[in-house]
């Protein structure tokens, strides 16, 4: 069950549309809302500043201006939710980002992010560590904003303990789905993966799924994207795909791809 919903909000782009995301998720799921907002210490911010502009003026001017900006979020963002007519609150911290992300995320059922560019160390930089640390499901929207109504979701499916846990941690919205179709793609250096079975699975949990398999003649994140593309998905559930190197060992080339790609929804679940 969706019941607690998690949308942090930053000064990157597309707060405003995971806010409505969320409002919209939790209206459907009679769900709370539990807006999350992080402010970087100021010392953090002049250990990147040279010696002679770390003055006391400076730094006293910095947290000002960080109180200030967070006043106004709060204002902006508390009238955005109270419209939306959800239950919510508001959560202030200030400290290391991925910290809070985790702490607060694990006591909530979905947390609601914005997808990133395609850039290595962007979409690495804080998203890869926290979907891996935290445990929990996100859903990643594109920076436009999405409309919570799935009704058409396209499963990722490999047989891997990833994959299985996006789909158990998806349910709630699977069974409101009017299609889903589990997608397996035929890689000749794999075993043979039963996409029946999880389909039988899923039916038992009255989803109306159906399997589709298709072969690995272009990359497996193209392909993902085309079939969601022919099927006119409206969500992608997938795991985190795991790769040898190191920095891809669990968030994978296929992830980061699909977390990118500003079209499609994406459930993600490691």
């Amino acid at each position: 069950m969706i019941k607690s919903i998690l949308v942090p909000i930053g000064h990157n782009k597309g707060a405003k549309e995971r806010v409505a995301f969320a409002a919209q998720l939790a209206e459907k799921y009679d769900a709370h809302v539990q807006a999350l907002h992080i402010l970087t210490p100021a010392g953090d911010m002049f250990l990147a500043m040279s010696a002679k502009d770390y003055t006391a003026e400076a730094f006293d001017r910095y947290e000002k201006d960080l109180q200030m900006e967070a006043d106004e979020y709060h204002k902006r963002y508390e009238k955005q939710l109270k419209a939306a007519g959800i239950r919510y609150d508001w959560c202030q911290r200030q400290g290391d980002r991925l910290t809070y992300l985790n702490h607060y995320s694990r006591t909530a059922d979905l947390t609601v992010l914005s997808q990133q560019s395609a850039a290595f160390d962007d979409i690495l930089s804080v998203t890869q560590d926290f979907v891996i640390e935290s445990g929990m499901p996100i859903i990643a929207i594109p920076e436009k904003g999405a409309n919570a109504e799935f009704k058409n979701v396209l499963i990722a499916w490999d047989g891997s303990q990833q994959s299985a846990k996006a789909v158990h941690d998806a349910l709630p919205i699977l069974k409101n789905a009017d299609k889903v179709t589990v997608l397996t793609i035929a890689e000749d250096s794999k075993d043979f993966i039963p996409e029946a079975d999880i389909c039988v699975k899923l039916a038992r949990h009255d989803v109306n799924a159906e399997a589709l398999t298709v072969s690995d003649s272009v990359p497996v994140g193209d392909r993902i994207l085309d079939t969601a593309e022919s099927l006119n998905t409206d969500l992608i559930v997938c795991g985190a795909w795991g790769h040898r190197r190191l920095r891809e060992m669990i968030f994978g080339g296929v992830t980061r791809k699909l977390l990118s790609n500003q079209k499609y929804s994406i459930f993600l679940s490691h």
